[in-house]
């Protein structure tokens, strides 16, 4: 009896290689979106407390130096932004390419499951004809009797 074998194997193995690249892409990228989400609640949390301290400063110099200061922080979060939103759809761009590369697989392991039901078909094909070649030498060797 020959044991299965798909032949299109190295493809299914590729084809999930694939996948699984993109998927720890798509990790990494989802993981850089929420370090840069929480660096930009921090900036804003730290935007309000300037402003809070520019409301009780009387000195002119200090005053200055929290509003540069500010201004710095503000420039930070429309880098943030930019940054956030260039990663955003980084991210989707892999979301969809994640989607591709698990239809391509589940194709491919669809192809192999049914090449097995075929086999496996076959199989007992030709055992069903090994058993009635059985069968018909057996009864022709009864009947010369």
């Amino acid at each position: 009896m020959v044991s299965y074998k798909f032949s299109l194997e190295k493809v299914l193995e590729w084809r999930a290689e694939i996948e699984k690249r993109i998927a720890k892409s798509f990790a990494i990228v989802q993981n850089e979106l929420n370090y840069q989400e929480i660096t930009l609640n921090n900036l804003r949390l730290e935007n309000e407390s300037i402003k809070k301290k520019i409301l009780e400063l009387n000195n002119i110099n200090d005053l200055k130096q929290q509003y540069l200061f500010k201004q710095s922080v503000e420039q930070k979060i429309k880098e943030i932004l930019k940054l956030i939103e260039q990663t955003k759809t980084k991210l989707e761009k892999l979301r969809l390419d994640l989607l591709e590369a698990q239809k391509n697989r589940k194709i491919m392991e669809k192809l192999k499951e049914k090449d097995y039901i075929e086999y496996k078909e076959n199989l007992m094909l030709e055992e069903q004809k090994e058993l009635d070649e059985i069968a018909v030498f057996r009864y022709g060797a009864a009947g010369e009797m």
